[in-house]
């Protein structure tokens, strides 16, 4: 019996995977077509577009560049075009400044694009400007220490916190719309300036009246709603929840029915709830937590805690709903209890309030044993509040600082604290201070 020899496969494929290969081939042809056919439709989308050439710059026309030049353009021009943007707006201000050296606008001009190794000279012709009623200059002296001095005590200060806040004060005083905006954010978040509800609302009127580039009258007009609302005057707290009421009323305006809810919460709490719900679609980062509050707490209807945990959960890009369910772990009654990690995500909520800020402080001298990834970044901030004499924060710094917490542990520090503290007339520190000098 002679054995039929073996039929070798073909490329050494089984017969299975070479008549898959081989139905293949066609969608393979089709999508090389389909490629050559869109390319040929459609050049622009792998060519690129050739550059617009840069306007010769000249002494006739270099005022006019520096203006024109100031704000960077909206649409994407890529990085090589941007960055000739600024060599040209750089030289045109140099040129139109040179030919008219009392003109605050180019004076100003100047200093804002000079590069950061001549920081100097660009405060001094701010700080120049400025003595001569420049309300830009003002703002570039605070928008300095904001942007390059605030947060790293171990630099030297070029623009101290007092002169940055003089200066963004002064800068709204003369009218400049945007550092108007941001007196009102400092004013209500109690970083570089004190704290001061009753000064926001002043700041909200004139804002409302001389709106910045770029912020809506409706949104001003929230801002200064919300504040009125929290007034202790009843004819000022009437105001603001009629400006509420209107705008919630109107077209749509982001955290409007979210700040009308918080407005009228103690008085009409079923009311707050029902515009928390329909507000929590679209501000979830802020129409969520008070929802949850009153969730858990069956306040404007029934209590559902489990549910309010899952609203918390579902917004983890919020660093208000962090801060919540921060505060929920501490007790561990509707999520596990973790000391570490409620503190941790306090923490991260408390860049915008200052009562959180506080909070954290306390709790890091309760439980020493907890750490934070930056503690620097706490310490300065207090430390700020503490200069300031906002309430509660010296006394806050100095018990952390003699607290067992390893990461904050500082006595020396805590001495000097407790020094300036008693040199302000707070005798409760007297007896510690006496402590201090005799150890």
């Amino acid at each position: 019996m002679v054995t039929p020899p073996e039929t070798p496969a073909i490329n050494g494929r089984p017969p299975q995977q070479r008549s898959i290969a081989l139905w293949l081939v066609p969608f393979a042809v089709l999508g090389i077509v389909t490629a050559l056919f869109l390319q040929v439709l459609w050049p622009a989308a792998v060519q690129p577009e050739p550059e617009q050439p840069q306007p010769v710059l000249t002494q006739e026309n270099a005022g006019e560049l520096c203006r024109s030049l100031e704000e960077d353009p909206k649409e994407y021009v890529g990085d090589t075009v941007l960055r000739r943007r600024w060599e040209l707006r750089r030289q045109s201000c140099n040129m139109a400044f040179a030919a008219h050296p009392d003109d605050l606008y180019f004076k100003v001009q100047v200093g804002r694009w000079m590069p950061y190794e001549q920081k100097a000279e660009a405060i001094r012709l701010w700080r120049e400007a400025a003595a001569q009623g420049s309300a830009e200059a003002y703002y570039e002296i605070y928008e300095h220490h904001k942007s390059w001095d605030r947060g790293h005590p171990e630099r030297p200060q070029s623009v101290t916190r007092a002169e940055a806040a003089e200066a963004l004060h002064k800068a709204a005083e003369l009218g400049h719309p945007f550092a108007t905006r941001m007196l009102i954010r400092r004013l209500m978040d109690g970083d570089i300036v004190k704290r001061d509800l009753v000064a926001a609302r002043y700041w909200a009127e004139r804002a409302v009246n001389n709106p910045a580039t770029g912020s809506s009258r409706a949104d001003l007009s929230l801002t200064l709603g919300s504040l009125l609302a929290t007034s202790d005057k009843p004819e000022e707290r009437s105001r603001g929840l009629d400006i509420l009421e209107r705008i919630a009323r109107g077209p749509y305006v982001f955290g409007a029915k979210r700040e009308l809810a918080n407005a009228i919460r103690n008085e009409n709490p079923v009311r707050a709830r029902a515009l928390l719900e329909e507000a929590r679609s679209a501000d979830p980062g802020g129409a969520i937590v008070p929802l949850a509050q009153m969730l858990i707490s069956g306040e404007g209807g029934p209590a559902d805690p489990k549910r309010a945990v899952s609203l918390l959960k579902g917004v983890s890009d919020s660093w208000m709903a962090k801060g919540m369910l921060g505060q929920l772990m501490l007790e561990g009654k509707w999520v596990p209890r973790n000391i570490q990690e409620g503190v941790r995500l306090i923490d991260l909520a408390s860049g915008y309030d200052y009562d959180t800020r506080i909070q954290v402080l306390r709790l890091l001298a309760q439980y020493p044993e907890v750490r934070l990834d930056y503690p620097e970044h706490l310490l300065f901030d207090a430390a700020e509040a503490a200069e300031l004499d906002e309430p509660g924060a010296m006394q806050a710094l100095i018990a952390l600082k003699l607290s067992a917490n390893t990461q904050f542990h500082d006595r020396p520090g805590a001495c000097k604290l407790i020094e300036t503290a008693v040199s302000r007339g707070d005798q409760s520190m007297a007896q510690r201070l006496a402590d201090c000098r005799a150890s």
